[in-house]
């Protein structure tokens, strides 16, 4: 009887986790990450995505998520970031992504030495046609490598 019990157990353990991990994703059309070698991002290391959008009457927040060391030396990353719409049409604009807070401090999650910084770039964007919509993300720091960058990703979720 225990052993029964403590199979069911688990077994609802497992469906709640499960739940909770769908549930939470539900909105999220893309997540995909680069890494670094040795954790230095090149500046002709040119970050590509390909992202299928099928839903032109949804809202989207278009995040950078960056993973970087605890040393990291820098108070953000300067970006340029492009993507251009299966209809031609291209759009592309530079960002600071600001790692730190005002004291100084990282405002990601940490775990360990290790820092995740997400940073919204696009809040509410409209997507307009239907497709694959080609995203990059070139690094623009005036000394590259950037030592310290581990992954760099893209983001996109639907909002309402």
């Amino acid at each position: 009887m225990i052993e029964k019990y403590n199979t069911m157990k688990k077994i609802l353990i497992f469906f709640s986790a499960s739940f909770l991990l769908i549930s939470c994703s539900k909105n999220k059309v893309f997540e995909e990450f680069v890494k670094f070698d040795n954790y230095d991002w090149k500046m002709d290391h040119v970050i590509k995505f390909d992202v299928p959008i099928e839903d032109t009457s949804a809202f989207y927040n278009v995040s950078i998520p960056v993973r970087h060391i605890d040393n990291y030396p820098y108070d953000g990353l300067l970006v340029n970031f492009t993507y251009n719409a299966p209809n031609g049409e291209e759009h592309t604009k530079n960002y600071k992504l600001n790692f730190r807070d005002a004291d100084g401090k990282f405002k990601g999650d940490v775990a360990g030495d290790i820092w995740d910084e997400i940073v919204m770039i696009m809040e509410k964007a409209k997507f307009n046609a239907k497709g694959t919509y080609k995203f990059e993300i070139v690094n623009n720091m005036p000394k590259t490598p950037t030592q310290g960058i581990m992954e760099l990703g893209l983001l996109i979720e639907k909002t309402k």
